[in-house]
This record gives structure tokens, C-alpha cells and sequence, in this order.
């Protein structure tokens, strides 16, 4: 259809409705609940923006597992308040789905299930698809409490323990015939922020590069999640690291959702212009307050729990490591416990080997290696001050 246009980035993605990048689209509400993105002819996200009450910003993620190295990034870089696992009828629990469920349940983030294409299919097959997400959310390790919504008050229910994580909300829905969109819908409205009474906007300023770009007349503009404080025009900030060394620059302007500002908060994703080279930013490196102290992360140690791995891990393995906007190839170099197998947890001692980051201690992150994944938070740092 023609909404694919408004998430594809690529042609290919286009002709063949495989995501295979990482797109972000807002859906607004009014103050009486009503979707803003239907009340304008011809919705554009500034407009959406400005005219909304409430905004819902979907991240649109692969589900093919040849990309799933960029759902990892899409899930680190913007660290969702739900998790949407959208399944088709005609199809059912296919390639990384499970997985990627896996991945949200690994950073306790709640997820509710959408199965679309039912006009394709009997009662029979829901069914199907339904005993397959029942199973799913009824695993020891899972153990939600799987909920078909059929009526408001199933919705009403399931919105208002969402945050729980307890619960896994079903919706059947048709995007050819409409039935259950209006259902889903509201369910979207009722929906609370999880992560808002977590930010800080007192906190020292922190944003990762997730993208970067060169804008005419501009300049460079790096874009990402902005994790604690605020900026404003004019501030000075530090970027890097970039070979273990920071630069400071200043913020010349703001936008966020294609609106300009003053300045951006925590929670908001914003595009900075600054007043550097692009080749002298990278995707990955974090743009800090200067009041902070520049740190290049070069080994941390970490507690993890395997997810998957086919054989065993022993020190010199290698994986890349995904944390915020960071991926970058990690090697062990010490480990509580050798080898480790599926499902064992250790303390371990990860080396960054092309380039030094910014993290910090208890910030959570994944590594993967061909079918190998683990998750792990960061309990000690070893760095040094950059330059």
C-alpha cells in the first residue's frame, strides 16, 4: 500500500516490504483523543509535532534476520518504552520474532502483539497464530499473562498494566478492512510513558551519534536520543571519543521531529548542528556537557548471561557490543568462570579493540557474533581522561 512509502528509506525496501533500516514515524493525539495525523490532508511530522497533545514515536525495525544487527541498533539507540511484535496471520511466529522478543524481555521492556493480515485467513489459522504467541508468552523465562483484547474495557485493562510488563495485550487487526485498528488505536492513546519519571533534566547533558549527516547551509548535524539534561543553542559540549581524544564545540541550532528549538530535553530525539568537520564525528561517540569529564572507555568489566551460543566462550573470543548508539567489537580477556555455554552467567573482563566509547557503569548492553547472543551490564570501567 501506500503507507509503505512513509517508512521505506530504500527502494528496495520499497518494492519489497522488507524493512532493512531503522525509521522512526509519530502518531499524535489530540486533546479529546482523536488522531491528529487524520485530521490534517497531508500530515507531516513537524505538523504532528506541533499540533499533538500526546505523541507516540514508532521505531520501525527489520524482522528479517539478515538485519537483525540493525534492530539491535534501533533497540539500543532508542530505548523504547513497549515493544510492538507485529505478526502476520498468513505467516505466523517467522524468522527473528521469537528472538526478537527475546531481546525485549531481556531489557524488561513490555511488549503487546499485533496480528495483522486476518482478512487473508480463516478462524482456523488465528487460531494457530494465537496457541503460538500463547505458548511464547507462557515460557518459564517469559511468564506474562498472554490477553486477547476483544472489547474497550479488555483495552482499558491491558493499558493500565502495561507498565507492569506482566501482561502481553493480543490485537487482531486488518489494515485492508479496518476491523481492530480503531481497537488499537485506543489502546495507543490509554498508553502511559514508562521512562519519563526516570529522566533526569537536571543531570549533566548526554546524547549518543546515531546518525549524522551534512546539511546545505548548515553544516554538520549529529542526531540521536538525548539520555539525561538539556542543551540549548549556543552551549558548549564535548564529542568523542574519537582515537581517545574529545573536541569541544558548540550547539548552533535545534531541531526536534523537524521543529525548531531552543533547546532539547531527556527523552527527546534531537538533531544538533554543530560547528565541526563531518569527517571528525562518528556514529557511536557521545556528545556530553562540558562540565562532564571526557572519558575513553578502553576495557570494562561486565556481569553477563548468554542468551545463545552454539559451542562454548573462552577468553579471546570475540563479539560486538551494542550499548545506546555504540557498537563496536569487544574481546574477552578474562572470565569468573571458563567456558561459558548457554544460559551461564559470569563476570568478564571485555576489551574494546578498534576504538575507545562512553559508558558508564550499570548501563546495560548486548553482544552478538553470528548466532552467538548475550546480555550483560556494565559493573566497572577502566579509562582513562581523553585529551
Amino acid at each position: 500500500g501506500s503507507a509503505r512509502a512513509k517508512i521505506a528509506r530504500h527502494k528496495h525496501e520499497l518494492m519489497s516490504g522488507r524493512t532493512s533500516s531503522v525509521t522512526t514515524v509519530l502518531l499524535g493525539f489530540s486533546d479529546g483523543a482523536e488522531v491528529v495525523n487524520r485530521l490534517l490532508p497531508h500530515p507531516s511530522e513537524d505538523e504532528v509535532y506541533t499540533k499533538s497533545s500526546k505523541v507516540i514515536c514508532f521505531v520501525d525495525l527489520a524482522g528479517h534476520y539478515r538485519y537483525l544487527k540493525t534492530t539491535l541498533k534501533g533497540i539500543c539507540s532508542h530505548e523504547p518504552d513497549y515493544g510492538m511484535l507485529v505478526v502476520a496471520a498468513n505467516a505466523g511466529l517467522i524468522g527473528t520474532a521469537r528472538e526478537q522478543f527475546g531481546i525485549m524481555q531481556a531489557i524488561r521492556t513490555p511488549v503487546f502483539a499485533v496480528v495483522t493480515k486476518i482478512d487473508l485467513v480463516g478462524r482456523e489459522r488465528v487460531e494457530k497464530v494465537l496457541r503460538q504467541l500463547w505458548e511464547l508468552a507462557e515460557l518459564p523465562s517469559v511468564d506474562k499473562i498472554p490477553m486477547l483484547v476483544k472489547s474497550k474495557g479488555d483495552l482499558v485493562v491491558a493499558a493500565r498494566h502495561m507498565r507492569s510488563g506482566r501482561v502481553m495485550p493480543v490485537f487482531l487487526v486488518s489494515s485492508k478492512t479496518g476491523r481492530g485498528i480503531d481497537q488499537l488505536v485506543e489502546f495507543l492513546s490509554l498508553l502511559p510513558p514508562r521512562r519519563h519519571e526516570k529522566l533526569d533534566p537536571a543531570a549533566p547533558f548526554r546524547m549518543y551519534v546515531e546518525d549524522k549527516f551534512s546539511v546545505r547551509g548548515v553544516g554538520t548535524v549529529v542526531y540521536g536520543l538525548v539520555l539525561e539534561g538539556t542543551v540549548g543553542v549556543g552551549d558548549r559540549v564535548w564529542i568523542g571519543p574519537l582515537n581517545r581524544s574529545y573536541t569541544t564545540t558548540v550547539v548552533k541550532s535545534i531541531q526536534i521531529h523537524r521543529v525548531n528549538a531552543r533547546r532539547a530535553s531527556s527523552g527527546q530525539l534531537a538533531c544538533l548542528a554543530i560547528d565541526l568537520d563531518y569527517d571528525s564525528v562518528r556514529k557511536g561517540m557521545v556528545v556530553l556537557d562540558v562540565s562532564e569529564k571526557p572519558l575513553a572507555v578502553e576495557k570494562i568489566r561486565a556481569r553477563i548471561l548468554v542468551l545463545h551460543h552454539p559451542t562454548t566462550i573462552r577468553r579471546g573470543y570475540q563479539a560486538v557490543l551494542h550499548a545506546h548508539s555504540i557498537k563496536e567489537t569487544v574481546k574477552f580477556t578474562w572470565m569468573s568462570k571458563e567456558p561459558l555455554r548457554t544460559g551461564d552467567m559470569a563476570k568478564v573482563d571485555l576489551e574494546f579493540m578498534y576504538n575507545p566509547v562512553y559508558i558508564k557503569r550499570g548501563e546495560k548492553f548486548f553482544l552478538r557474533e553470528a548466532s552467538t547472543r548475550a546480555v550483560g551490564v556494565v559493573e566497572e570501567v577502566y579509562a582513562r581522561e581523553a585529551s
